[in-house]
């Protein structure tokens, strides 16, 4: 009954419940662990093992195959050969002593040297003297060099009592008889120490017979021989072997072409003793992180869950409402609205940081292309934003809108923001889907930038820059101008890169060639010889189309746009500038030429010099059918025309005055005002005041600006002039006639 009446308590059943989940999960995963790691650090004791044989495999054949180069070198001297020939020549042993000295000396594997004659039956050694065969001092050697027929050059094992060698024999195999022998002998715990190195592996047995299962190299362990015995040749294989109750991993492996088998046993007992040692420590961690653990869970849950059940308590004798059968509701229920509403919130605030770090990425970016560099501050932490701002070289593009006025007119502030927000996305999707990482950066101008690092070629960037302008155009109805320009240098300026780019999109408007501007064609654009501007032919022009004369104002045009390709965009922007406002002077007299706010305004309307020059040559057509009409009612509407343009281009100026206006289009302020009034039966001030009233019933019916915004906008000087003229002509206040247009779009 008190087990019951315990384990109702929250803190006492959760810190249970989770003592035994946590219990199962420590102790599956420790063994586990300890499963794996012992099963990984077999496999890797058994890779090094391998990878250590092969090593002293590679080794040996390597250095057997020098030596019987250097030994055939030797055999090969005039000296050798000659002293088969003639043993007994003092004069040629001399000779012959210094010359194998220098051989001995420059191989320190080379313990000692042999000559045997077959013919006079002598024997010559580098450390000892001159024999005859029946006393030289190593008979068996003897019979074992006279008795080996081998097809080709091997090393063999030999022990004179003394000191165990590998010899190499090497005869003339070009004769039945050869006239000699050269031996060279290898002492056997050099090469096991320099090569094998047998000594290094303290607790393995490396050892090294022949294929009869003869002891070679290595170390000299007779049982272990006498296993090899039984075993056979067994090549490059690897196996386990229990001798005694002792476990060994046994590894082989062969080297040519002596034939001989290289034996590496491995006593696994050394390896085990280690694993265990590893695998107690792991368990006994486990086991006091366990305990810990527990401990700390059972302080957790007597400190947050001991209320929580005081809480539940109070409520319970307090009385709940209870559910619609009546019944108390569960304590979880009751904080689920709750946690219900803090789950909103944290997504919110979630929502909240990540737009956040888009804006502070986006600012430190362009902060990066107006200055060129970042301090080293900035720098680390927009590489925590970006991987982009770590790469060693950068690819920057330039995304310009053509059309920009256009671009501008059609859509308000927010429509472009969203619109040039679109672009980046599907130039960065473009970017991903090429495996590039990339940015975008808007300046709240007619481009917008993108940022790359660059791994590829430039024929890859300007087919993935092609897909980026397709793609726009396709999803977006919007042509734009692409140009890009690489980071050549570690330590670059991305100022000087961001306006580089930017001068290579302004390209288009030269040559009006719809690509993918970059460095070459800037080079190419340079490189051309440029034709100075001529003033003459300006003048030129302005006559000829004063004068009416089309033909001849159309040849002098073809000649100026002929040479404008061949400037700077600034310079040719300049002329054309220039131009225009020059032939202005000449078609506001007729009255033309006046939707535009200014040449330079007009002149962004165009993509490129072709569009320009066909602008003009048609405005030039319509200035000589005008010029051509002597009605003077014509004349007048022209005027009107001329004035309605002008104040529909400055209606947000505060001051617009008839003298401004009289000014502008070269005529007095009288004549206007009357030509005005007699033409619209309204004075100018009244439909100034009109356009005015209409445009700020546009800007509150369509925007959400602020009424002071408005009334700038609309030309008003002050508030209060603003809304006595508004309620007089609509009946309402701004505010009021906002609330009433929102209604109605309701």
């Amino acid at each position: 009954m008190m087990n019951k009446m315990i384990m109702r308590k929250t803190y006492l059943r959760v810190f249970v419940t989770s003592a035994i989940l946590i219990t199962v999960i420590v102790s599956a995963f420790s063994l586990y662990l300890v499963q794996r790691f012992s099963q990984s650090a077999r496999d890797e004791v058994l890779s090094t093992i391998q990878n250590q044989l092969k090593q002293v495999q590679k080794s040996a054949e390597f250095t057997l195959y020098k030596l019987r180069l250097y030994g055939m070198r030797m055999f090969a001297d005039e000296l050798v050969r000659e002293w088969f020939s003639s043993p007994n020549d003092p004069q040629l042993l001399v000779r012959l002593s210094n010359s194998m000295k220098e051989y001995a000396a420059s191989e320190p594997f080379i313990q000692n040297i042999y000559l045997i004659s077959a013919r006079e039956n002598r024997v010559w050694t580098l450390r000892e003297s001159m024999f005859d065969n029946k006393d030289f001092f190593d008979q068996a050697l003897l019979q074992k060099v006279r008795n080996d027929r081998s097809p080709y050059f091997r090393f063999h094992g030999h022990s004179d009592g003394k000191r165990s060698y590998i010899y190499l024999a090497i005869r003339d195999n070009s004769m039945k008889n050869s006239d000699g022998y050269l031996v060279m002998m290898v002492d056997k715990s050099d090469f096991d120490q320099n090569v094998l190195q047998s000594e290094i592996y303290s607790q393995m047995q490396l050892i090294v017979t022949d294929d009869a299962g003869n002891f070679i190299l290595g170390n000299d362990n007779e049982p272990l021989l006498t296993a090899i015995k039984k075993f056979g040749a067994m090549p490059d294989s690897r196996f386990d072997w229990k001798v005694d109750g002792r476990k060994w991993f046994v590894h082989t492996a062969q080297i040519e072409p002596e034939g001989w088998y290289v034996y590496q046993f491995t006593p696994w007992d050394v390896w085990q003793f280690k694993l265990n040692e590893l695998r107690n420590a792991i368990l006994l961690s486990a086991g006091v992180m366990l305990t810990l653990t527990l401990f700390f869970l059972f302080w957790v849950s007597r400190r947050h869950y001991m209320p929580f059940s005081e809480l539940i308590g109070l409520v319970q004798r307090n009385g709940t409402e209870p559910d619609g059968r009546g019944r108390l509701q569960p304590e979880h229920q009751i904080l689920r609205s709750g946690i219900g509403k803090l789950v909103t919130q944290v997504e919110q605030m979630n929502q909240s940081v990540k737009s956040n770090q888009q804006m502070i990425r986006e600012d430190m970016l362009r902060l990066w292309i107006r200055n060129g560099t970042l301090p080293a501050v900035s720098r680390e932490s927009l590489i925590e934003l970006t991987k982009v701002a770590n790469a060693k070289q950068l690819g920057l593009a330039v995304v310009r809108i053509e059309y920009y006025p256009s671009f501008e007119e059609k859509y308000n502030y927010y429509s472009r923001k969203l619109l040039k927000y679109a672009m980046g996305n599907i130039a960065q999707e473009t970017l991903r889907y090429h495996d590039a990482d990339c940015e975008t950066v808007d300046f709240d101008d007619d481009h917008i930038v993108l940022f790359w690092a660059n791994t590829m070629s430039e024929d890859a960037i300007h087919r993935m820059l092609t897909e980026v302008k397709e793609n726009i155009n396709r999803c977006l109805n919007m042509a734009t101008v692409c140009s890009y320009h690489l980071t050549h240098e570690q330590d670059f300026n991305l100022q000087s890169v961001y306006r580089q780019a930017l001068e290579f999109s302004m390209l288009k408007f030269l040559n009006g060639e719809d690509k993918i501007y970059d460095e070459r064609d800037w080079s190419r654009f340079q490189s051309q010889n440029l034709e100075p501007f001529s003033d003459k032919l300006v003048q030129q022009l302005l006559q000829s189309v004063g004068k009416g004369e089309e033909h001849e104002a159309f040849l002098v045009m073809e000649q100026l746009f002929a040479r404008l390709p061949h400037l700077p965009f600034e310079e040719c922007r300049f002329q054309l500038i220039r131009l225009v406002y020059e032939m202005k002077k000449i078609f506001l007299r007729a009255g033309t030429l006046q939707d535009f706010e200014g040449v330079s305004r007009q002149l962004d309307r165009f993509a490129n010099l072709n569009e320009v020059y066909t602008w003009l040559k048609k405005e030039i057509v319509v200035f000589k059918e005008r010029n051509q009409k002597p009605n003077r009612e014509t004349r007048k509407e022209d005027v009107v025309a001329s004035v309605v343009d002008y104040v529909n281009q400055h209606l947000q100026e505060a001051v617009l005055t008839i003298e401004e206006i009289a000014e502008h289009i070269g005529l007095s302020p009288n004549y206007v005002r009357t030509i005005f009034k007699d033409i619209l039966q309204i004075s100018l001030s009244e439909f100034i005041l009109g356009l005015r009233i209409e445009k700020a019933k546009k800007l509150l019916h369509s925007t959400e600006w602020p009424i002071t915004q408005i009334m700038d906008s609309s030309g008003f000087q002050t508030k209060s002039h603003f809304f006595t003229v508004f309620k007089k002509a609509t009946g309402k206040t701004p505010m009021q006639y906002r609330f009433e247009a929102d209604d109605h779009r309701m």
